[in-house]
Parts: structure tokens; sequence; C-alpha cells
């Protein structure tokens, strides 16, 4: 498969038709409950707690990072049959580059029977200590087949970056690594992007940042700065959200103008999707999530989440087996609970099955009730 999405990437209108395909193979026909038991495919791991940035969005800095598992322990924690139907592993933190074994651990993801594949996602702070992880990772998920994708985070050109990360040469440090990559991507991943937090500090710089990357070629994604129990940002809100009325207003704008420029259907209906959310008075979440029925948090110390930023621990891997504490009735209901009553409020994660009538809602108004307007708009221009 990875084969075949390679050589059809050499074909960009072909490339784009079957990802067009994928996104609606994936839709769900009905609401997802979250009370059926099914093994999770997909794994948000915070590898560690450890970080040398200080974003404005983010409490994980001053949080305790002992006590983390080592790789005698992880390798135990990646043979839990939890995992055995796992296609994709999402290494994030914390800044993952700041283990300083990370390729030991990425070999024992890589031994899960079904991984397909491997994302990473770091701050590009240190360019030596993350290209040489890189290296060592890429040449281990080729040997096995293995898809490869890295992620660097970069909200702002200049010193807007330095402000959101709360560090003074943040953005030449992100930079370097970025060109690194990007100069030498054979060397490092199959493919990358960067991800931008759209926060109060650089709300009004984002088409700067949007040109900044235009004009080098890179591929960048957007996603709102929102509550996140796992890292504390809940406890930050008022120093970034762009949720007050002053700033929503731009952030609407932004999200219209990406979803008007990206190609993909599936880029365009995140992008319409987060719009709709800012623009409804009563949010309403169109996205699919995977942590809805599909995915599992597992944290540096073995700790066990359903949801990726709203979830209490429902058990460890230190003390329990993963089926029996991720299939328990308490924690299903728990897990129902969860979307009951904070999902449509939430806007994190867009990966997932969305319902086809958010789907069919997105096709009808950019697709139909769009050029239907302007239709109508010449009819009438043409008689007055």
């Amino acid at each position: 498969m990875n084969t075949l999405i390679g050589i059809l990437k050499k074909y960009d209108k072909a490339y784009r038709f079957v990802q067009n395909l994928r996104f609606f193979q994936y839709v769900s026909l009905f609401r997802i409950t979250g009370g059926k038991k099914k093994y999770p495919r997909v794994i948000q791991l915070p590898i560690t707690y450890n970080c040398n940035s200080k974003c404005v969005m983010c409490n994980i800095w001053k949080m305790d990072h002992s006590n983390e598992a080592t790789i005698d322990e992880f390798t135990g924690f990646m043979k839990d049959e939890l995992f055995k139907e796992v296609v994709t592993v999402g290494i994030n933190g914390g800044e993952p580059s700041l283990v300083t074994n990370l390729p030991e651990y990425a070999n024992e993801i890589l031994k899960l029977p079904k991984i397909k594949g491997l994302n990473i996602i770091s701050h590009g702070f240190s360019k030596r200590l993350l290209t040489g992880e890189l290296k060592d990772i890429y040449q281990a998920c080729k040997m096995k087949n293995v898809g490869f994708h890295v992620a660097i985070s970069l909200d702002g050109v200049g010193e807007v970056h330095n402000t959101v990360r709360g560090k003074k040469k943040a953005f030449d440090q992100t930079l370097s690594t970025i060109r690194e990559v990007a100069d030498n991507q054979s060397e490092y991943c199959d493919s990358y992007d960067l991800g931008c937090t759209v926060v109060a500090q650089n709300i009004y710089n984002l088409v700067e940042l949007d040109e900044f990357a235009c004009i080098n070629n890179f591929k960048i994604k957007y996603r709102l700065g929102i509550d996140n129990k796992r890292i504390e940002s809940d406890l930050l809100r008022n120093q970034y959200t762009v949720l007050d009325d002053f700033l929503r207003q731009s952030a609407k704008e932004f999200f219209h103008y990406q979803m008007s420029r990206v190609g993909s259907i599936k880029d365009k209906f995140k992008y319409y999707a987060i719009f709709n959310w800012l623009n409804n008075e009563v949010p309403e979440r169109m996205l699919g999530c995977a942590w809805k029925d599909e995915g599992v948090t597992l944290d540096s110390r073995g700790e066990l989440y359903y949801c990726a930023v709203a979830s209490k621990s429902i058990g460890s891997l230190r003390h329990d087996k993963g089926v029996s504490a991720f299939f328990s009735e308490k924690n299903i209901e728990y897990r129902k609970s969860i979307i009951d009553n904070n999902c449509n409020d939430c806007i994190h994660d867009y990966t997932g099955r969305p319902e086809l009538k958010y789907v069919i809602k997105f096709i009808y108004d950019l697709y139909i009730k769009r050029r239907l307007s302007m239709y109508l708009y010449y009819v009438r221009a043409k008689f007055l």
C-alpha cells in the first residue's frame, strides 16, 4: 500500500482523487456513541512529560517527568493484548527528542502485529538531536514497511513563534530543523508537515505564516488551541484562547480562508467544520474523532485514557491488563458520558470517522448551495 501511495504521489491529480475516495470510505452512517467494545486501532503516545519549551497554551514544562517507563517496561506495555489491532501510533509529549533512546522505543512500537504507520511531532529546537533519532527510526520503519510521518510545530514567523513557544531563539532553531528535513527528506521520513496551534498570540499573524509556508513550499496545518486536561491547558485558557468574541471573528475569517484555499476534500471538510464550530452560538462538532471508539492514549507511565484531552485515567498497564481496563463496563459507560457531555464543546482532534449527515451538509454547502447561489445571481443579473 505504501508503495502504491508513493507512486500515486508522483501524479498529483490521481493521488488527490484516491485521497478523496478514502475520505468518503471512512464516513460513519450513524452517530458513534462509544458503547461498542472495539479494540483500539490508534494509540496517542505522549512518550515523556519532559519539555524544554514554555508554550503559552501548555503547562507540561512545569510537570513532573520522573518515574517514566524504562525501555524494558515499555516493551511489556507494547505486548499487551489491547494493542493487537493497532495500525497507527502517534508519538508526542512533552518533547519526544528529549528521550535519549527514542529509537529503541520506536523499535518496540514497530513490533506491534498490525502496525502500518508511525507519526512523531516535535518542536524541532535541536536539529542535531532530533534528526539523528529520525534517521534511525526511519530506517527501522522501512525495514518493517511502516510509513513514517514527521510533524514539526511552527506557530508564527520570527518573534511570533518565539512568543508562543516561550523561548528567544525558538524560530531560528525550529526553522533550521525544518529546512534540514525538507531538503533531505529521503533520509528522515516518508512525509512531513508543519503544525500551527492557533492562539491569541498569533491570531493576527497567521496570514504571514501561511504565506511564509507557501513561499518555502512547506505544507502546514492549523488547529485551535483548546482545553487539554493532560497538559493543563485548561488552567491557562484566559491567556491563549481565541474564543472571546473579538478574537473569534479573526479565527473564523482565517479558517474560512483555509477552507477555500486547500485542495483535498478531507482538508476542506476539516476547516469547514472548524469554521462552523466557531460560527455557531452552540458549538456542534462535525469532525470525526478516533478516540470515540477506535483510539486510546497511553502515557509515559503506562496510564491509559480514552479521550486524548478530557479523560481521566481508566487504568495502568503497570498494574492492570489493558483489555480489562479498556473494556470494563464502568469505563465504557464513562466513555459514553465523555461523548455525551464533552464532544460538542471540543474541536481538538481531526482524525476519525465523521458522521454521514455532516458530510452531506458539507457537500451541500460548498458544492451545491454555493454554485446554485452563483447561478441564480447570474440569472438575475442577466434580466436586470
